[in-house]
C-alpha cells in the first residue's frame, strides 16, 4: 500500500458524504443516500445505493446529474419510492422496482417534497409538500417581469426574482432558505394506482413529515398548530393523529413543552417521541427525553427521568449540516424503545423499556451514531456510524450482542490513501469542580525537538458538541503543520443540564474561563507547542467566543472569527431566530441601553482587542446576519488595528458544511493562509487572499 499522502483542502471534493439510510421491511437490504461533489460543475450530486445487510457488494441505484434521497420501501420490498430532481430540475416523489427497471414519476408538483412513507397496504404514500408562490406574488399587475414570472412557470423554468416582497409575518425567512414561501408545509397523500394527490391539513401551520400506525388507519406527525406558531415556534410542538382518511387531527401531548419525532409501536397502540415538558424551552436548556403516549390519549410518560443526557445527535462537524435525529425505533415485541444520546463526546445509542425502567447505553468507545433504523423482519437495527478517522459506516447493530458489524464504508479507500490523524483526548478539572473534555491533534511526524504553533477551535451552537466524528478542517490545520485543540466547554451539550445552563446570561464568561484552562492543559502535556504562536477560531457562537477571547487577552498571535455574533440586540433583531431574550440573556433584544446584553456582547470589549484578526462571513446568512462582521470590522478599522474580512457570495450560514463546494474549500486556504501568514516562521501563505482573484471570496482589508 503506497505512504498516505498529505490532506489537502480540495481533498473535500472527493469525500462521499452518507445522509440517510432506510432498511427494507424483513430487514435483508439497506439503501443509503450517497451525496459527491462534482468539482467542475461546482455543485452536488446524490444518489441511492443498495447493500445486502449481511454484507457484500454495494449497488447504484440512481444515476444522471442530479440528485436522489428520502427513499422509502414499500411494505412488500419491491419498490423503493424517493424523491428526485431529474426531470426540469423539481423535486417529485418517483418509484424505482427493485427487481429492474427505470424509476417511475408519480407526482407533477412545484414546490419542495419529503418526508416519505407508504401505507401498510402499498397504495399510499404520504409526504409533505410546500408548494412554491404562485408566479404573480411580488409582481405589479401587466408588468413585463410578471410575464417574465408566468412564462417560467408555464415552461418548468426557475422564475426571474419578484419586483418586490410583501412581508407580513414575523418569521419570514430561514437561514439556507432565505425568504420562506406563503404557502406552509402540509401534509398529503398519494394514491400510487391513480396518482391523485390529496392534501390532508390545511391552515397557517407547518407540519412534519407523518408516519402510518401498523393497521394504516391513522397518521402521527408533529406539528405546532397554535393560532401564534410564529411567535413561539422554537418551544411548542405537539404530537398529533389524525384518520389517514382525513379528518381533525388530535393532540396527544396537549402538556407544555416540546415533542417530535413519533413512532408507532409493533401492536399500534403507543406512540414513542422525543421532547420534553417545560416552558419557554428558547435556547435549548433542557434535555429532550424519550416518551410513550397511548395512541388513544392520555397522560405522557418519561421513559429516560433519571438520563441527564438529550436523547438525540447533536455533534457538529463539517461533514453535513445538522440533521433531524433518528425516531425512536421499537424493538420488535414492542418491549424496548431505541434512540440516540449526545453524551461526553459521542452520540451513543441506548434502550430503555417501553413501560419504564433504567436506560441502558448499547455501544462503547468514541463513535458518533448518525442514524438509525429498524425493521419489522430482524432484530437488529442499522446505524450510519462516524468517528474521528471515519466520516461514516454503515453497520449492523445487535442489541442482545451489543455487537456492531460493518457493512460498507465509502470513504475507505480514500481516507487510507491520505494522512488523517487520531486525536489524543485529555480532560481539565476546572476549580468551579465540572470536568472538561477535550482533544488535540498533532501534525504527522512532528519533531518533538521543535516548536510548533498550535490553533485552539471553537465549537457553536452555543447548545451541541464536539467529538467523535470525522472533521476536514481540524485534519487540514494538522496536515499544515499546527497542533489543533477543540474542547466542549460550558454552555454544550453531552454533560448535563447545569452545565450547558451555565452561561445563561452570562455568554462569553464560563466558557472562555474553561477553553484557557484547556489551552494552558495543552501547554502542559505538550511542550513543544510555542505559547508564543497560538491561534484561536471558531464560527457562530464559536465566533462569538472567538470574538470574546480576543477582547479579553493578548495571548493569541492571531485569531479567525466565521459567520460571528458581534452585539447580542442586533443578532436578535435580524437573525431568522428571535425569541427567548429575556431569558437566556437578561432583556428583550430592543432595548438597546441594556446593561446586561451590552455586557455580553463581544462589542463591548472592541477597544481591548490587539490581536490580528481575520473575519470571514456569508453575505446570505440569516442566522448571524452579514452586519456582525461589518459591525466589527469597520469598528476595529476605525481604531487602525490589524484586521480583514473576506466575504462569501450567495452563501448561508452553513457554508463551511454545505455551501457551494469552490466556496468551501477557498474558506479553507483563506483559514489556513491567515494562520501560515501570523504564525509560521516566514509566513508566507500559499495563495493570495487579499487579491480576491477568486470569484468565490471577495478579500477587504
Amino acid at each position: 500500500m503506497p505512504t498516505p499522502r498529505t490532506l489537502q483542502p480540495e481533498d473535500l471534493f472527493q469525500i462521499q458524504f452518507v445522509d440517510a439510510l432506510t432498511v427494507s421491511p424483513d430487514g435483508s437490504r439497506i439503501v443509503y443516500t450517497i451525496r459527491t461533489i462534482d468539482a467542475e460543475k461546482d455543485n452536488y450530486q446524490s444518489h441511492l445505493w443498495l447493500v445486502p445487510a449481511a454484507g457484500g457488494e454495494p449497488r447504484r441505484l440512481t444515476f444522471g446529474e442530479n440528485k436522489n434521497m428520502g427513499a422509502a420501501f414499500s411494505p412488500d420490498g419491491r419498490w423503493l419510492a424517493f424523491v428526485s430532481n431529474r426531470k426540469d430540475k423539481r423535486a417529485q416523489i418517483y418509484r424505482l422496482p427493485l427487481d429492474g427497471g427505470e424509476g417511475e414519476r408519480l407526482t407533477d408538483l412545484d414546490g419542495s417534497v419529503g418526508g416519505l412513507a407508504w401505507s401498510p397496504d402499498g397504495g399510499r404514500i404520504s409526504f409533505v409538500y410546500t408548494p412554491s408562490d404562485p408566479p404573480e406574488t411580488g409582481h405589479l399587475p401587466g408588468s413585463t417581469p410578471l410575464k417574465k414570472a408566468q412564462d417560467a412557470k408555464a415552461e418548468k423554468k426557475d422564475p426571474p426574482p419578484p419586483s418586490y416582497r410583501h412581508i407580513t409575518r414575523l418569521r419570514y425567512k430561514f437561514d439556507g432558505q432565505g425568504f420562506l414561501p406563503q404557502a406552509r408545509s402540509h401534509i398529503h397523500v398519494l394514491d400510487v394506482a391513480t396518482r391523485e394527490v390529496r392534501a390532508l391539513t390545511s391552515g397557517p401551520v407547518d407540519h412534519e413529515p407523518p408516519v402510518w400506525s401498523p393497521d394504516g388507519k391513522w397518521l402521527a406527525f408533529a406539528a405546532n398548530r397554535d393560532r401564534d406558531n410564529d411567535y413561539n415556534f422554537y418551544v411548542v410542538s405537539d404530537v398529533w393523529v389524525m384518520p389517514s382518511a382525513g379528518g381533525e387531527p388530535k393532540n396527544l401531548t396537549p402538556q407544555p413543552g416540546v415533542a417530535s419525532s413519533p413512532s408507532w409501536s409493533p401492536d399500534g397502540k403507543r406512540i414513542a417521541f422525543i421532547g420534553h415538558a417545560k416552558e419557554n424551552d428558547w435556547w435549548g436548556w433542557y434535555n429532550h427525553h424519550v416518551w410513550v403516549v397511548s395512541a388513544e390519549g392520555g397522560a405522557a410518560r418519561d421513559l429516560t427521568p433519571d438520563l441527564d443526557r438529550v436523547s438525540a445527535d447533536v455533534m457538529g462537524s463539517d461533514l453535513n449540516d445538522f440533521h433531524e435525529s433518528a425516531r425512536p425505533v421499537w424493538s420488535r415485541d414492542g418491549s424496548t424503545v431505541y434512540f440516540q444520546s449526545t453524551d461526553t463526546g459521542s452520540v451513543h445509542l441506548y434502550a430503555a423499556p417501553s413501560t419504564g425502567g433504567k436506560a441502558e447505553r448499547l455501544t462503547e468507545g468514541a463513535l458518533r451514531i448518525m442514524g438509525l433504523v429498524g425493521s419489522k423482519g430482524a432484530d437488529d437495527l442499522v446505524v450510519l456510524r462516524c468517528g474521528h478517522k471515519d466520516a461514516g459506516t454503515i453497520a449492523r447493530f445487535d442489541p442482545k450482542r451489543r455487537a456492531m458489524t460493518p457493512i460498507t464504508e465509502p470513504n475507505k479507500e480514500l481516507f487510507a490513501s491520505l494522512t488523517i490523524v487520531q486525536p489524543e483526548e485529555f480532560w481539565v478539572s476546572a476549580p468551579e469542580g465540572h470536568k472538561i473534555q477535550a482533544w488535540i491533534l498533532k501534525p504527522p511526524n512532528a519533531d518533538p525537538k521543535k516548536k510548533h504553533p498550535m490553533i485552539l477551535e471553537i465549537h457553536g451552537g452555543p447548545r451541541v458538541q464536539w467529538g467523535a466524528c470525522y472533521f476536514h478542517e481540524f485534519q487540514m490545520f494538522a496536515n499544515a503543520g499546527f497542533y489543533v485543540v477543540f474542547s466542549n466547554p460550558r454552555g454544550g451539550l453531552g454533560y448535563g443540564e447545569a452545565f450547558n445552563q451555565a452561561i445563561v446570561k452570562d455568554w462569553g464568561g464560563p466558557a472562555f474561563d474553561d477553553l484557557m484552562l484547556v489551552v494552558d492543559e495543552a501547554l502542559k502535556r505538550h511542550p513543544e507547542v510555542d505559547p508564543e504562536r497560538l491561534g484561536v477560531t471558531g464560527g457562530s457562537y464559536g465566533g462569538y467566543m472567538t470574538n470574546w477571547v480576543v477582547g479579553h487577552t493578548e495571548r493569541f498571535r492571531a485569531a479567525l472569527t466565521q459567520r460571528c455574533v458581534t452585539t447580542i440586540s442586533t443578532l436578535l433583531l435580524a437573525s431568522d431566530d428571535l425569541g427567548g431574550a429575556p431569558s437566556e440573556f437578561g432583556d428583550e433584544p430592543w432595548n438597546m441601553t441594556s446593561e446586561a446584553l451590552w455586557r455580553q456582547s463581544p462589542l463591548a470589549y472592541a477597544d481591548k482587542i490587539k490581536t490580528p484578526l481575520m473575519i470571514t462571513h456569508s453575505l446570505q446568512d440569516q442566522r448571524c446576519p452579514i452586519s456582525e462582521a461589518e459591525i466589527l470590522y469597520k469598528t476595529l478599522k476605525a481604531m487602525r488595528r490589524e484586521v480583514e474580512m473576506v466575504l462569501f457570495p450567495d452563501e448561508s450560514h452553513g457554508l463551511s458544511r454545505g455551501g457551494t463546494p469552490s466556496r468551501r474549500v477557498a474558506r479553507l486556504h483563506v483559514m489556513r493562509d491567515w494562520f501560515t501568514r501570523h504564525l509560521m516562521p516566514g509566513g508566507a501563505p500559499s495563495d493570495s487572499v487579499g487579491a480576491a482573484a477568486e470569484p468565490a471570496m471577495a478579500g477587504v482589508r
